[in-house]
């Protein structure tokens, strides 16, 4: 579990433009989630091996109209 809340802490520390982050540790499910600038990261345990090899899972996901550096129209070189 000290991975979790250690793999949450970082996530949320390295973000650029750093703004309001909030990160969950769930331990009945084995996952930490942390939400912010219109993002979502969740890291599941999805197996431990009989050696003791544990295997995780992040996934990132972009909330609707979440954030957008380029702005809505996105990379357009040389105006075009």
């Amino acid at each position: 579990m000290r991975v979790f809340v250690c793999l949450g802490f970082l996530l949320a520390v390295t973000a650029a433009n750093a703004q309001g982050y909030t990160t969950t540790v769930n331990r009945a499910a084995n996952t930490v989630t942390t939400t912010g600038n219109g993002y979502t990261a969740t890291t599941t345990r999805t197996s431990t091996s009989s050696t003791g090899a544990t295997t995780y899972t992040t996934t990132v996901t972009r909330a609707p109209g979440g954030y957008q550096p380029m702005g809505n129209g996105g990379y357009n070189p040389m105006g075009h």
